[in-house]
């Protein structure tokens, strides 16, 4: 399926064309000189946009010291030209709606990505961008299975704003996850391509593209991903995991799920596993792969010429969050060996385009919490941290007890019926026979709205028809204003709520275990944005410390500074942090 933008947004990246377009003047000196040899102009830098999935402040800010020197993360300190705290605006954080406000500068109210699923026949969750009309393609196209596009998204993206102005422009955007790699890539791509568990290798949709491109079929042949999983997943620097334990055992209980039989504690045999293309993604070898494939993209845009920009989402980091949590050893040893890989990117692209020939700004889609189990056994003074942690355990929120909770309190408001369809964070959806009872639709939603604010664990709920469509200015950081942000008209759901601090819905991914983020809180809307735009710009002898806050319309409007377009319209007014 191809995508044809809206009329008024094709006139507004048309008229971006037409004002950017380079021109001459009659005193310039190439007019008053038409014989004068002219001088090549240097090659547009590669621009890449790299989203650590699941990175908040606090932990950067915390584990960024005891990273080695050598690693990815002290490097780009040390060169950056800015550090800073990004603050997302909505209140329900993950990652369709973060990868949406990042690449295009819009909150979900105006983008229309509010969540990461929907609810499909018979309650089974669905990509929120998911298209009945798209083909998966792999080396051909997959027969019969359905691929997501970008038809639910109202803005245009980065990516779009770059294709407008330079349509041949190399565009490539890489993610373990569909919703992390779209937006990245826009509606015209070189690549989009993610990691499809089924198939054990990387796809892509033909919504996006007519095909794989060659650099990216080895890593999209169906089984693609089993070369990168042959060894048992141990700690890659045991004494260093050991000094970031304090000398705790690896087997101490922090919350730590068993993925698809991949164990709770080390070693984890992925081979081993029941499912070991699924268990796959929350194991660093699946960071590996989708590095490897990096490279690749690096490679062909190095053989192009015209503006390159390589979106790059980092998924691993979540996946191992939720299956273990942040404070589990799986999850400090995540993130040793993303360091190690983020070192491996930047000396590839050095290779690859020389020290001044890329641009790098990163920064993350949402944050996270830590689990209860992880809280209880690392007590804190006082109520709450500058992050708005709380130092007493949060609860776990299962969707489908809390469906059948409400259902209940329905029942005894207005007699038995079946009045929930479910519950899909960040929303309610009600049942068919609901809607089709005009007579009691309100009371059925005053009820539900009643039942969820008495919920333990729950901060806010509101009836979305009652909540504004013109939301508070952005300076506005209240639950009422965050939330207003967080949805679009009735389209997601038909009541929006949200968890309350050091609480969170269970991911379901191992019910009961892991973590989850989503909330309004700064520990899951405050994450680091650190741009550097040249090699040795600054360096750094004090620890990262972010030196201004931003909204999530700077990432777009960085990004489009350095790649010299206008950002798409819903980022400008965002912070410029490259030089």
């Amino acid at each position: 399926m191809s995508f044809i933008l809206p009329r008024a947004l094709a006139l507004s990246l048309a008229v971006w064309s037409v004002a950017c377009a380079p021109h001459e003047s009659p005193s310039s000196p190439a007019a008053s000189h038409p014989s004068a040899p002219p001088s090549a102009p240097p090659a547009p830098r590669l621009v890449v946009a790299l989203v650590v999935d699941q990175l908040p402040l606090w932990l950067l800010l915390e584990r960024a010291p005891t990273l080695p020197r050598t690693g990815g993360f002290a490097r780009l300190l040390d060169e950056a030209d800015a550090a800073v705290e990004l603050r997302f605006r909505h209140a329900h954080n993950a990652t369709a709606p973060g990868h949406a406000a990042l690449f295009s500068g819009a909150s979900p109210h105006d983008s229309g990505v509010t969540s990461n699923g929907r609810l499909a026949k018979g309650g089974a969750f669905e990509s929120s961008l998911n298209d009945p009309s798209a083909r998966l393609l792999g080396p051909s196209p997959v027969e019969g299975a359905s691929a997501p596009s970008l038809a639910s998204l109202r803005v245009p993206t980065l990516a779009d704003a770059l294709r407008a102005r330079h349509p041949t422009a190399f565009v490539a955007a890489l993610s373990l996850k569909d919703r992390g790699a779209l937006f990245g890539g826009g509606r015209s791509p070189t690549a989009t391509l993610w990691f499809d568990s089924a198939r054990d290798a990387f796809v892509s949709s033909s919504a996006l593209v007519a095909a794989v491109p060659p650099w990216a079929r080895p890593f999209c042949e169906p089984g693609a991903g089993a070369a990168y999983r042959r060894a048992p997943w141990v700690p890659a620097d045991p004494r260093w995991l050991a000094d970031r334990l304090g000398g705790a055992a690896l087997e101490v209980d922090l919350g730590q799920g068993d993925f698809h039989g991949l164990g709770r504690f080390f070693p984890h045999d992925v081979a081993a596993a029941a499912r070991p293309s699924k268990a796959f993604v929350a194991t660093p070898f699946s960071e590996t792969m989708l590095v490897a494939l990096a490279h690749a993209a690096i490679d062909e845009a190095a053989r192009t010429v015209g503006p390159r920009l390589l979106s790059l989402s980092l998924s691993t980091h979540d996946y191992v969050a939720h299956v273990f949590g942040p404070d589990a050893p799986e999850a400090w040893d995540e993130l040793f060996r993303l360091d190690a890989a983020l070192a491996g990117l930047l000396e590839h692209l050095e290779r690859a385009v020389g020290p001044e020939g890329y641009a790098v700004v990163l920064s993350a889609d949402h944050g996270g919490p830590r689990t209860p189990e992880a809280v209880a056994a690392r007590p804190c003074a006082g109520a709450v941290d500058r992050f708005e942690r709380p130092c007493r355990p949060g609860s776990r929120l299962v969707d489908r007890e809390l469906a059948a909770s409400l259902d209940r309190a329905v029942d005894r408001a207005v007699g038995e019926g079946r009045w929930i369809e479910g519950v899909l964070e960040p929303f309610v959806l009600l049942s068919a026979e609901a809607r089709h009872r005009p007579e009691l639709l309100e009371r059925v939603l005053v009820t539900t709205v009643a039942a969820l604010r008495a919920t333990p664990g729950i901060a806010f709920a509101e009836d979305v028809r009652r909540m504004p469509t013109t939301c508070p200015a952005a300076h506005d950081e209240s639950l009422a204003a965050l939330a207003c942000r967080s949805i679009a008209g009735t389209e997601g759901g038909d009541v929006f709520f949200a968890p309350a601090a050091g609480s969170f819905v269970d991911t379901g991914y191992v019910e009961g275990d892991g973590c989850n983020h989503g909330g309004p809180w700064l520990y899951d809307r405050a994450v680091p944005l650190i741009v550097r735009s040249r090699r040795g710009t600054r360096p750094r002898a004090a620890p990262f410390a972010p030196e201004r806050r931003v909204d999530e319309r700077a990432f777009a409007a960085t990004v489009a500074a350095l790649l010299g377009v206008e950002p798409p319209p819903a980022a400008r007014g965002g912070a410029v942090l490259a030089p």
